[in-house]
């Protein structure tokens, strides 16, 4: 099971204040996309939209994505 969106690893991760090496192409992608948009424009508000869309990828695409998932969650996604 994916981790709630509130969990404070979203955050760090679309901030760019933990940096993983996705293997989840889309990740990649989307991630290189969010780390612009945050550092063009920081405030909650567009966080808060970046973290939804980082959250919403990743839970749409447990299976696909589970090697990431549990890089960046380790036991808490098990």
């Amino acid at each position: 099971m994916v981790p709630p969106i509130t969990h404070t690893k979203w955050e760090e991760i679309v901030t760019g204040k933990k940096h993983y090496n996705f293997k989840f192409l889309a990740a990649k992608i989307l991630m290189g996309r969010i780390l612009v948009s945050t550092e063009n424009d920081p405030s909650m508000k567009n966080i808060d939209r970046c973290v939804y869309d980082i959250y919403t990828l990743f839970f749409k695409n447990e299976k696909v994505a589970h090697d990431d998932l549990v890089e960046i969650f380790g036991q808490e996604f098990k």
